[in-house]
């Protein structure tokens, strides 16, 4: 699938868009999964990037995420509230696939290591998101909105964001694990890696 003059392959660069648009689409069958925040809800999109890493490698999958969320910004309104949104995402993203890619380095890892890979993913996720949340991410949401949540950001964090992307972690990750699993062959024959 590599062409050594230009990087990637017309064929490559169609299944990631194709990936890309799957993943947008799965973006919006979406729960919330923890009561107190709401507006924080699990959907699959990730799952499509994380086998889209499994075919094109890290880069493919940054690439894929990078689109994903691109093209959700473009159809959802371009303001700075959903900018924040978007640029949230895409860090979720990338502190979810990048441990997972690096444990995963070589084909057809065991199970363990697939384990280990989730794990890592998810403890990477929950400790990215959480200081994210804290420090940056939900103090601009106030001020850009301007509103009181009635409760101090360390709490929310706490009982919120850090509960939600465990979840998320390991629901995406056990998904993933069986997924790869099942779909071995054919993503033997089309790994691009």
């Amino acid at each position: 699938m590599e062409n050594s003059r230009s990087g990637l392959s017309v064929r490559a660069m169609v299944e990631m868009a194709l990936f890309a648009g799957i993943s947008y689409v799965l973006m919006f069958v979406a729960l919330p999964i923890v009561p107190i925040v709401p507006y924080m809800k699990l959907d699959l999109s990730d799952l499509v990037v994380l086998i889209g890493m499994s075919v094109f490698g890290l880069g493919g999958a940054i690439l894929i995420a990078a689109v994903k969320e691109l093209l959700y910004f473009v159809t959802t309104g371009m303001d700075v509230v959903n900018l924040i949104g978007v640029m949230t995402a895409f860090i979720a993203d990338l502190a979810l696939i990048v441990p997972i890619s690096l444990v995963l380095k070589r084909r057809n890892p065991s199970l363990t290591r697939q384990i280990l890979a989730v794990v890592l993913g998810t403890l990477s996720l929950t400790v990215v998101l959480s200081l994210g949340n804290w420090l940056v991410i939900t103090p601009l949401y106030l001020k850009v909105l301007n509103i009181s949540i009635g409760l101090p950001v360390s709490k929310l964090v706490l009982l919120g964001v850090i509960p939600f992307n465990l979840i998320k972690g390991v629901v995406l990750g056990i998904l993933f694990i069986l997924l790869t699993r099942r779909m071995a062959p054919w993503l033997a024959k089309h790994t691009t890696l």
